[in-house]
C-alpha cells in the first residue's frame, strides 16, 4: 500500500512539475550538465552551461565566453559605441578580443555607427566596399583595433582586439 501511495504522489509532483513548465527547466539542466562534463572531459577546461551562454575556463587563467544576446560589458566592449540598431546573435569574448554578431542592423543605423567609429578608431585603417557590403578597420592608438564587416543582408560583425605590442 505503501509503494502505491508513494508512485500516486511522484505521478502528482511530476504532473505538477509539468504543468508550470519546470520540467522543461530540469531537462534543459541536465542537459547543460551533461554537456559542461563532455566539453570538460574533452579538456575543455571549467565549463559553465547557463541557457544560451556558454563560459569555457582554461588552466591557464583563458576565458572564453560565447551564446549571449545582449550587448556586452566588459572593458573591450567599452572601447566601442553600442550600436543603437538590430539585434544580437551572439557573442564571443575572450581575454584579448570580443566578436559581435548582429542581424536586422538598417544601413542607416551602419553608417552611423561606422561615423562614430571613425571618430575614434583612425589609426591603420582600411575601407571597403564591394556590391553594397562595407568592411572597415582600424585602431585607436591606445592598443585597441576594431572590425566591422556589414552586408546587404543586414548583418553586421563587429571584432574588437586588444593590438599586440
Amino acid at each position: 500500500m505503501k509503494k502505491i501511495i508513494v508512485g500516486l504522489l511522484a505521478f502528482m509532483l511530476i504532473l505538477s512539475l509539468a504543468g508550470c513548465g519546470a520540467k522543461e527547466k530540469m531537462e534543459e539542466k541536465a542537459g547543460e550538465a551533461l554537456a559542461e562534463k563532455i566539453i570538460k572531459e574533452a579538456g575543455g577546461g571549467d565549463v559553465d552551461i547557463d541557457g544560451d551562454k556558454v563560459v569555457i575556463k582554461g588552466e591557464d587563467g583563458e576565458q572564453v565566453t560565447f551564446g549571449q544576446t545582449e550587448w556586452p560589458t566588459s572593458d573591450l566592449a567599452k572601447s566601442i559605441p553600442k550600436f543603437k540598431g538590430g539585434k544580437v546573435v551572439t557573442v564571443m569574448e575572450m581575454n584579448d578580443s570580443l566578436i559581435i554578431a548582429l542581424e536586422e542592423a538598417s544601413k542607416e543605423d551602419f553608417t552611423d555607427y561606422l561615423g562614430e567609429i571613425k571618430q575614434t578608431f583612425t589609426e591603420q585603417s582600411y575601407d571597403m566596399k564591394s556590391e553594397g557590403n562595407v568592411t572597415y578597420g582600424a585602431e585607436n592608438g591606445e592598443g585597441i583595433g576594431v572590425s566591422l564587416i556589414y552586408t546587404t543582408d543586414q548583418t553586421l560583425s563587429i571584432t574588437v582586439a586588444k593590438i599586440p605590442q
